[in-house]
């Protein structure tokens, strides 16, 4: 090819594309995500709102009473309490769950031989059901012969009659529920942990520093955002938990451990009260909101 040719050669130009009309194919994913969605969360929310603004028979929808049912809600003398008792079983597990969670993330990151089996042994509590986890506890704390009387008597203490007194059954449910959950806490930080550069903690101790020097200003830092992450994941699970109040206590003695949830729960299934269990929803519901809210305001925006 001579010269003459390659300079006379028509210069290539990149092919524009012209916007053309999106692929309907891609309703084919949308549709099926917004058909659950509608089915999961905004139709039961649809319909708990319209059964609180009606008044119920049993679980029959009666005639439009408006805002009656919200009403008798903020009305009754127990509501009070009941919201104390959750957030004192919330933030009480919480407290407890959430180092825990930390302390054996940072152990299981550290650890190197026989990882995956005290990993397992670590995770144990959360592969059982809540339901499991209390009928497991109330045979362990049984006054009469469960081993934790055994254990108490040994050391010249009584039996182990926590449920029997309001106080110590909601404590005693409060380290139940943070024994079961504490490990989705410790999943959490140690997916976050091995994300951390491990060449920041070597040139932390090329200059010196210490552990705890290390742990104040790169992992902590790190962790951040996981750290609020957790915190609104676990309380949005005890400000909803039914289950192992449920087994344990069913909101008793005296009323000493029935949350919000469990206002629910013996709204609907023993007093047949349709309407003012799904009032006590709606509150639920806006609570759990104002924790999303809260999440979303102290995330750190940078990234590090």
């Amino acid at each position: 090819m001579s010269t003459t040719q390659i300079r006379h050669a028509p210069p290539r130009t990149t092919p524009q594309l012209r916007p053309g009309r999106k692929d309907p194919r891609v309703w084919l994913y949308v549709v099926p995500v917004v058909a659950v969605f509608l089915f999961v969360f905004v139709g039961p929310l649809v319909f708990t709102a319209w059964t609180a603004l009606h008044a119920t028979t049993y679980y029959q929808i009666r005639d439009f009473t408006g805002l009656n049912s919200f009403a008798k809600l903020f009305a009754d003398k127990n509501l009070p309490k009941q919201i104390g008792t959750t957030l004192a079983f919330s933030l009480g597990a919480l407290a407890i769950a959430l180092p825990l969670g930390f302390a054996s993330a940072v152990v299981l990151n550290k650890i190197i031989r026989f990882k995956r089996l005290v990993r397992s042994l670590f995770l144990l509590p959360w592969l059982m059901s809540q339901a499991t986890v209390g009928t497991l506890w109330l045979w362990f704390l049984n006054p009469n012969y469960g081993p934790g009387t055994a254990i108490t008597k040994a050391f010249g203490f009584g039996p182990t009659d926590v449920f029997s007194a309001p106080g110590s059954a909601l404590v005693a449910v409060t380290l139940i529920t943070a024994w079961w959950s504490y490990p989705q806490a410790m999943v959490l930080f140690l997916g976050a942990l091995q994300t951390v550069p491990t060449e920041l903690y070597e040139s932390l101790r090329v200059d010196g520093g210490n552990v705890w020097q290390g742990f104040v200003n790169i992992t902590l830092p790190f962790l951040r955002n996981t750290i609020v992450s957790v915190v609104v994941v676990l309380l949005m699970l005890y400000v909803q938990m039914v289950t192992i109040i449920l087994v344990t206590t069913r909101g008793g003695p005296l009323g000493g451990t029935e949350t919000l949830s469990m206002r629910v729960f013996n709204k609907t299934f023993q007093d047949f009260d349709l309407s003012g269990a799904s009032a006590t929803a709606i509150l639920l519901f806006a609570i759990n909101i104002a924790l999303t809210l809260v999440a979303v305001r102290f995330r750190r925006k940078e990234t590090l």
